[in-house]
């Protein structure tokens, strides 16, 4: 054995686990395609999942950003947009070996010739998304403009962690696949504006996210220029289900290579980072833990949600969201937490269903075990 650790991928679970067990005092070789590449996704964690992570690596703050359904709802927490080269800076490759290169599982597991310990850091799709990927997946268009060219998309809010009204389209009963806008603030007084959509399968193309964002940029009074022109665009595409296979054998894995994203939300950054942080912890101490079960009981309760999403209708998912925006602060931190237990997500599970109409119910309950509803 040469090194104490090989991490294979530094997106943000790799690089943090690299850094913490060379920190720590272990050898670490990490490998990467493109290891000096900066980060060009948009990350957004909440402000109590920062961590001990420095003030330096937070880009833009949206206090009490709100949740539009049928009404309006304040969440009562602080939601972050990161500074990607700031925490690319945070998390130190001083001490660690770096080598340039795309591995296969094979190559993965033939590192354990190298290294005590290796692991699998490579994300969701280690050979890259594929454009005919029948795996449920988060998909979203954005643009950046500036704060006051938001203004009208957001009518007097600061910001939106969700906004589920459907003024994407012209129909007063939309039966097509939901879509919702998220608008946050990302630094620089600049807004990124983007139209998401929070499961289907196959994923909604881009360009009719492209068409449903333009179409309800300008219903609200946004300048067609700044749509059509923006400071910059942002195209998302997450599987939701994770990597569709386990990790090579004898290899652990981290962040979504390990199924760490959340299959509801599509968050996977703050677990991600907190999961390498305690393997990093574990592996200075000598412990080398089992590969955790990805399909554990709170990941079976979200597979429940995550099946409901993928089949409820636009108004179904308007009164989902209605009932979400009415919980306890601290039912919709469980809700929305990847390291939540089952019995908490249960309890924010119930607590939405339980007030929900009783036409609104009887759809969820119908979303959640009957066919897929068609894409469109």
């Amino acid at each position: 054995m040469t090194v104490d650790v090989a991490v294979v991928g530094l997106g943000p679970a790799g690089r943090a686990l690299a850094s913490r067990c060379a920190a720590g005092g272990l050898s670490v070789l990490a490998v990467d395609p493109r290891p000096g590449a900066a980060w060009t996704p948009t990350y957004g964690i909440w402000a109590d999942e920062l961590g001990d992570l420095p003030a330096s690596v937070v880009r833009a703050r949206a206090e009490n950003p709100e949740l539009r359904a049928i009404g309006v709802h304040p969440l009562e927490r602080t939601y972050l947009v990161l500074d990607n080269a700031a925490l690319q800076d945070a998390l130190s490759l001083d001490g660690v070996e770096v080598r340039t290169g795309r591995l296969d599982d094979a190559q993965v597991s033939a590192l354990r010739g190298e290294a005590a310990v290796v692991v699998d850091a490579r994300g969701a799709r280690p050979a890259g998304l594929r454009p005919d990927d029948p795996a449920p997946l988060q998909t979203a268009y954005g643009v950046v403009v500036p704060t006051a060219a938001a203004e009208p998309a957001l009518g007097g809010a600061g910001s939106l962690l969700m906004d589920w009204r459907t003024d994407w389209t012209q129909q007063d009963r939309p039966s097509a696949t939901p879509t919702f806008l998220y608008a946050i603030p990302v630094g620089g007084d600049r807004m990124l504006l983007e139209e998401t959509c929070l499961a289907a399968a196959p994923g909604l193309p881009v360009p009719e996210l492209r068409t449903r964002l333009r179409r309800r940029l300008l219903a609200r009074g946004v300048d067609p220029a700044a749509v059509d022109h923006p400071l910059s665009r942002e195209v998302v595409r997450i599987p939701l289900r994770g990597r569709g296979s386990p990790p090579p054998p004898g290899v652990l894995a981290v962040g979504t290579a390990g199924r760490g994203g959340h299959r509801v939300t599509g968050y996977s950054v703050a677990h991600s980072l907190r999961q390498a942080d305690e393997l990093a912890r574990a592996l200075v101490r000598g412990q080398v833990p089992d590969d955790p079960d990805p399909m554990d009981a709170a990941e079976h309760v979200r597979e429940v949600g995550l099946r409901a999403l993928l089949r409820l209708s636009a108004q179904g998912m308007l009164q989902l969201f209605e009932s979400f925006g009415r919980l306890p602060a601290t039912r919709q931190r469980d809700f929305l937490a990847r390291d939540a237990g089952a019995a908490e997500l249960a309890a924010a599970m119930w607590g939405m269903f339980a007030p929900m109409p009783v036409t609104a119910k009887a759809d969820l309950v119908r979303a959640s075990l009957g066919p897929s509803r068609q894409r469109g």
